[in-house]
């Protein structure tokens, strides 16, 4: 099975959940923790806890600290996906005060009503992000998925892992989830499971966390939640039935109570709907868990990895890539196609003007269009034709014929040669009588030269040198005795 990882980075721990994936869904394979020194920088610090998680895994998703994050609703007049990539860029190059190149840049569709997309837009600098994967990269982990944590949060709603959700098809109660503690303060909003706002809140710091003075440290967490439930009118969202604890604020004394009093709605830690996957740490666990999930299904999902951070070893990555070479070869294949279908157009023209001009050629000659060359060249042969006297060999060619017989180191010196189709005379000198007989065994070989007859072989006068003269039928013309 697919194994996932959801590795939670806090302040003073990592906690980690491990899930195997199927087609039915998922399990929980193990969950783990191990504290985090504040001595070493980040990356020594994740490298040196690791060992005790037994990480492992062939995804790996991690959330982005808070602060290093922006993010921010919009609503766009329409809801096609394509219309959507290509309006964001200059939406939100418009709403950052840095260059569009200096940032990476995702989105999260968090509805669609009426004809409208509201969508949660989140950015990180790329120096920030770059310093995060390095510090990873340190420890040894390399992420799939780099999300934004309230996000992430959301997932459990979406999976309805939540206590008071009723199963897929009901209507879920208004929740908020909020994990908070010196390091971070997440906090999302689920309307029916799906997330209605996510945002990371300012927190009030490791020194106000160990003092617990709730005043001090819940005071401007209080106003930055009724700010943010106040700050979207349009939604028209009734007040969350519960606020949902977790991390170390569901673990401080007193402090669901003064957040319910002064919200106005009851906040109680964070539970798991009876019978759900569960992690052992309960709880604490649940960023954990949320990541594994979102890294579980991330397509459409907020993810900081992409572009020149895209993360390299992903399959779907491949997949991406397998498509467009299979896309590619699709093109070649139908321009290959299309050149094969010209080619055969061209050479069906091509045979078109042959034919005709054999015919004119066979109606001019035998006063009878043929088209057929095996039927033309039949026709031309018979005997009743004006070309059947044409010789199917030439002279040269029989003479060509004889001379490549002649042995080279014998070569005569040839005073007459008389060639028909049908008869060949040779005439020569050469250097002595067993010249000639080697000539005569050289011409014997060829299977177009009949019997030759004895020739008449004469020694000159004052000279080793022999007269000769030889001759043979050529039997390959077709022709009659006599020939051309």
């Amino acid at each position: 099975m697919h194994r996932i990882v959801g590795l939670d980075l806090a302040g003073d721990s990592v906690r980690l959940v491990a899930l195997e994936s199927g087609f039915r869904g998922f399990s929980i394979a193990r969950t783990a923790q191990a504290p985090l020194t504040r001595e070493s920088p980040p990356g020594e610090r994740l490298k040196a806890a690791l060992p005790g998680l037994g990480l492992a895994g062939d995804s790996i998703a991690v959330a982005l600290p808070g602060a290093q994050v922006a993010s921010f609703p919009m609503t766009l007049p329409f809801t096609d996906a394509r219309r959507i990539e290509q309006v964001l860029p200059a939406e939100i190059e418009g709403a950052i005060p840095f260059d569009l190149d200096d940032v990476v840049w995702d989105y999260s569709v968090l509805a669609q009503r009426d004809g409208k997309s509201e969508l949660l837009v989140a950015v990180v600098r790329k120096q920030s992000l770059r310093d995060a994967l390095s510090a990873l990269a340190e420890a040894g982990v390399d992420p799939k998925v780099v999300t934004f944590a309230p996000l992430a949060l959301a997932a459990l709603g979406e999976r309805r892992l939540l206590d008071g959700m009723p199963a897929a098809g009901g209507e879920a109660p208004v929740l908020a989830i909020l994990d908070a503690g010196p390091d971070r303060a997440d906090f999302c909003v689920l309307r029916d499971g799906r997330a209605e706002l996510a945002r990371s809140l300012p927190t009030a710091g490791a020194a106000a966390w160990e003092g617990q003075d709730l005043t001090r440290l819940l005071g401007p967490l209080v106003r930055d939640l009724k700010i943010t439930l106040r700050s979207l009118p349009g939604k028209k969202l009734p007040p969350p039935a519960r606020l949902l604890l977790t991390g170390a604020i569901a673990r401080l004394p007193g402090a669901a109570g003064m957040l319910a009093a002064e919200l106005g709605f009851p906040a109680v830690t964070l539970q798991f709907a009876p019978g759900a996957q569960v992690p052992e740490g309960g709880a604490s666990h649940a960023l954990a868990l949320g990541l594994a999930l979102r890294a579980q299904q991330p397509r459409g999902r907020l993810n900081f990895r992409k572009g020149e951070f895209a993360f390299t070893k992903d399959v779907s990555q491949l997949r991406g890539v397998a498509a467009r070479l299979a896309a590619l070869g699709g093109l070649v294949l139908l321009l290959a196609v299309g050149l094969g279908v010209a080619r055969l157009g061209a050479l069906n023209r091509l045979t078109a003007a042959y034919d005709e001009a054999l015919c004119a050629a066979t109606e001019k000659i035998l006063r009878k269009c043929h088209t057929d060359w095996r039927e033309a060249l039949a026709a031309l042969r018979g005997g009743n034709s004006r070309a059947a006297s044409i010789p199917r060999v030439s002279g040269t060619e029989i003479l060509a014929e004889v001379t490549r017989h002649l042995p080279e180191d014998a070569l005569p010196a040839l005073e007459e040669v008389d060639i028909t189709t049908t008869r060949v005379l040779i005439k020569g000198v050469a250097e002595g009588f067993g010249q000639v007989d080697r000539i005569i065994s050289a011409l014997k070989r060829d299977r177009c030269f009949g019997e030759i007859k004895q020739p008449r072989v004469e020694k000159q006068r004052d000279s080793q040198k022999v007269g000769f003269a030889i001759e043979f039928a050529y039997t390959c013309s077709g022709e009659s005795a006599g020939g051309a």
